[in-house]
């Protein structure tokens, strides 16, 4: 069996910068929403959404979904708009297979987007694939079944010898989403076979559909959130950016 290989670590140390020169080289941007801070602007720019983000929108029944997602699409229309140097107005999406969003133009853009609680993430880089994933480690959820059911037998023991089994569970649980995302084949029923520990991994290629390797790297947010990014190894720089719309 054909193997492609994946680097799984931690990010122990970076900061949230305020001002981007929204140039894309080797690297890539991370953008945070605080949701909260733009709630009162919603309405008032969800003009920038076309009649299908519209009609999906109205679809959430509770409001909180439709914020995180209305919100989502604004500030990455916004963002892509800084890079490209385009009107937000202008920018138009279409769909792979898997429901996999991208640009209608400027195909060597590439981005990925995630929400849940108060947050939301965004990634952007040129030319490679990349995949987001964040995820409020919610002390209600019983993880029991979930950890048999979605592990390998090593993230098992690793969760389970855990001093803190719920973090590293959902440290495990985002880097396999981030992960899916990125190679653009959504979640599976074979979550087991995708082993996410520390160092190197391998992964089935009939499963992961990619030759290149891969790192994903995954951080703990304001002690609540899990969040994990997967990207070609060929990205040498991450940037950190807090989304500022005055």
């Amino acid at each position: 069996m054909v193997f492609s290989r994946i680097l799984c670590s931690e990010i122990e140390v970076f900061e949230w910068r305020n001002e981007c020169d929204f140039k894309l080289n080797n690297n890539l941007d991370i953008w945070r929403v605080y949701i909260p801070d733009y709630i009162k602007k919603i309405n008032q720019e969800d003009y920038l959404l076309d009649d299908f983000e519209l009609d999906k929108s109205n679809s959430f029944l509770r409001e909180e979904d439709r914020n995180r997602y209305v919100l989502s699409k604004i500030c990455l229309k916004k963002l892509i708009a800084n890079y490209l140097k385009i009107n937000p107005e202008d920018i138009e999406f279409r769909t792979l297979e898997l429901n996999k969003p991208v640009l209608a133009s400027h195909s060597n853009l590439e981005f990925n987007i995630s929400h849940s609680g108060d947050f939301i993430i965004i990634g952007i880089t040129k030319r490679f694939s990349l995949g987001v994933d964040i995820e409020f480690m919610d002390a209600k959820v019983d993880l029991y079944n979930l950890i048999y059911n979605t592990m390998s037998s090593l993230e098992v023991s690793s969760i389970l010898n855990s001093g803190s089994p719920r973090e590293m569970f959902y440290k495990h649980w985002t880097r396999k989403e981030a992960l899916l995302k990125g190679i653009g084949i959504g979640l599976t029923d074979r979550l087991k076979d995708i082993n996410c520990c520390d160092g190197k991994n391998l992964v089935p290629s009939d499963l992961s559909s990619f030759a290149s390797s891969w790192d994903i790297r995954n951080f703990i947010m304001n002690d609540e959130y899990a969040v994990s990014l997967a990207y070609d190894t060929a990205i040498r720089v991450l940037r950190f950016y807090e989304f500022r719309d005055n």
